[in-house]
């Protein structure tokens, strides 16, 4: 009886910690105004808008919304909805939205190798960017894969983010970052 109650509290503990740290972008207002790693091929920083540099802030993406997607290729659920994913980005140029929308993915703990082979994988489209050493996402407050965040680059303002996987559709989806144009 005492084993069940340990496992208990100690299950309780950890689900209190996922929870936690699922929403501590709760308190971030701003996208972090650091540096990100420029990717390297000359499509996805004409993509960005973005000049050859080594790094770019948030603010130097061309576009009037960025959705910075944090997702790890060894994660199930970004797996499982990189094809979502890669619609919502179909879904931004079917509608003409391609100018005033810009995505790219920022990938904790993965290399440019690991980042490449999820890339190939998924066939995805838009920018991902690695971030073996884990930066972003201590800037970000450590939260869970796949995270989300509509961000006005005029002033790193973040006007939504989402945890987990689109509970109402990719559709749906869109239509919250479109609300912010």
């Amino acid at each position: 009886m005492k084993r069940r109650v340990s496992a208990a509290i100690v299950f309780l503990f950890f689900c209190m910690a996922m929870l936690l740290a699922s929403h501590a972008w709760a308190g971030m207002d701003n996208f972090p105004e650091e540096n990100i790693q420029v990717p390297e091929e000359a499509v996805y920083q004409d993509y960005l808008g973005i000049s050859e540099n080594e790094n770019f802030v948030i603010g130097d993406v061309q576009a009037d919304l960025v959705l910075v997607q944090l997702f790890s290729m060894y994660c199930p659920i970004c797996q499982r909805e990189a094809p979502e994913v890669n619609e919502l980005y179909d879904m931004i140029h079917e509608q003409g939205l391609e100018d005033s929308i810009k995505i790219f993915g920022i990938a904790p703990g993965n290399s440019s190798f690991e980042v490449s082979v999820y890339r190939d994988r998924y066939e995805v489209e838009f920018p991902l960017i690695p971030d073996p050493d884990y930066v972003w996402h201590k800037h970000l407050g450590e939260v869970g894969t796949p995270t989300y965040y509509v961000v006005n680059p005029e002033n790193s303002q973040i006007l939504h983010s989402h945890t987990g996987p689109f509970r109402d559709g990719v559709e749906a989806f869109l239509e919250e970052v479109k609300a912010h144009l």
